[in-house]
């Protein structure tokens, strides 16, 4: 039974009965403040004892392991994509630990962890600091599980609801284009690269495929004589930079997948299987496998967008591309807002949850998903659809209000929002369109 045995002037500590049997002793209540009577004490240690015996029971030494000690077990114990582990390890390296890694695990509130999350906001960008309170949150779900503390004091986005009101933000960093605008982007895209940028531009457009994606994307993986089916693009793998090595993996959550191609996509795709021997559908001009880095979004991807003014470097030398104006309005566009700009199409046009879903390659959640399903014929209505959508904008007549004049290189570091963003080590030989 338990009791309570006097420690020094004012000072009191419970002594309970563990689960195997020991005497554990307990001096601070669940506020970290002394026990200061015999009674409190007491009261303590027997609420313990009743928690041992509903099998409820959280050893209170266990709470005493820092943020730190438990962050390096955790790690070790999730099973992780390798990109995914990258970025947990990172969030914790350079974020989490420097404010958490000497706190003992029982004194992380729920207060302090609002506050420190307000300091982050201040210095970094939203979709950054939702990233890391995510790793954190399911650090310390984890623990809660492993009975090392009894609740998790990360909030969740339903408890957040107090203090001041604050309404949806309006602003959405993903830029949108149209298929006029994916067109136009596909024609710097050729100016650059020939059939093949031009197809890369468009095969991310119309088949809503990561960037990640297209550059795995092998000869085996099209389908172009139509079996009954329609002609495919299958999706099996994607490249990602492994320890530094690029090599190649399955893709985002496993997301593999058989794209029905409308009939422009698919004559284009023969078209660019023809113009190169390389056994990746959209190489480098050497034929190697094209790369995705830091490199490519500055040097290739850039000025797609924000088009070049062709003039004579400093010793007088012509310009190695062509003039090429900007397309109007889609400014800070990335490869994966291509991915978006497709699954807007498609809702605009109304078509079925289930088969723009499966387009996409995304998992519907709950009875919905259990319940519906793609047909071949959902799937050539969205291709037809894609394919009227294509027509209309090839046939609509250039405006002059479609295009701005070239855009000035972007300054080293500048920031552009990408769902698809490189790390560090990916930058090397230039992908897509390189010298």
């Amino acid at each position: 039974m338990a009791y309570a045995e006097k420690r020094g002037p004012n000072r009191w500590r419970g002594r309970y009965q563990r689960p195997d049997g020991t005497w554990g002793s307990v001096t601070r209540d669940d506020n970290g403040q002394p026990f200061r009577t015999k009674t409190s004490a007491r009261n303590y240690a027997a609420g313990l004892e009743t928690d041992v015996r509903r099998k409820t029971f959280l050893d209170p030494r266990d709470g005493r392991i820092t943020v730190g000690e438990w962050a390096a077990l955790w790690i070790e114990s999730v099973e992780l994509a390798h990109r995914s582990d990258t970025t947990y390890r990172q969030r914790l390296r350079t974020v989490i630990l420097p404010r958490w890694e000497d706190v003992p695990m029982a004194d992380v509130s729920t207060v302090a962890v609002n506050v420190w999350e307000q300091q982050l906001r201040k210095q970094y960008k939203p979709r950054y600091v939702k990233s890391v309170m995510s790793v954190l949150r399911v650090m310390f779900d984890d623990a809660v599980a492993s009975k090392v503390r009894a609740d998790n004091p990360v909030p969740t986005l339903k408890s957040r609801r107090r203090g001041r009101y604050k309404g949806k933000t309006h602003h959405d960093e993903t830029v949108i284009a149209t298929p006029r605008q994916a067109y136009l982007l596909a024609r710097n895209a050729r100016e650059m690269r020939g059939v093949v940028g031009y197809a890369m531009v468009l095969t991310i457009a119309y088949c809503g495929l990561r960037i990640s994606e297209v550059a795995g994307l092998r000869r085996e993986h099209l389908l172009l004589e139509d079996q009954g089916q329609g002609c495919r693009l299958l999706v099996q793998e994607q490249a990602q930079y492994v320890d530094g090595v690029r090599v190649q993996v399955p893709p985002k959550y496993d997301s593999t997948g058989s794209i029905i191609l409308p009939p422009f996509l698919a004559g284009l795709l023969r078209e660019v299987l023809a113009s190169h021997a390389s056994e990746w559908v959209f190489p480098s001009k050497q034929g190697r496998k094209m790369d995705t880095g830091a490199q490519f979004y500055a040097n290739i991807w850039r000025r797609f967008v924000d088009g070049h003014e062709a003039r004579p470097d400093r010793l007088g030398r012509p310009s190695r591309l062509p003039d090429m104006k900007a397309v109007a309005g889609i400014e800070n566009i990335v490869p994966h807002g291509l991915r978006h700009s497709m699954k807007v199409w498609l809702d605009e046009l109304k078509h079925p949850r289930v088969a723009v879903e499966e387009r996409m390659r995304h998992t519907i959640p709950g009875v919905e998903g259990v319940y519906s399903h793609t047909t071949l014929a959902m799937e050539q209505a969205v291709a037809t659809d894609l394919q009227k959508l294509w027509e209309a904008s090839v046939s609509a007549v250039d405006d002059p209000a479609e295009w701005e004049p070239a855009r000035p290189p972007r300054k080293k570091g500048s920031e552009f929002a990408s769902q698809e963003s490189p790390t560090p080590n990916e930058s090397g030989s230039l992908g897509v369109g390189a010298s």
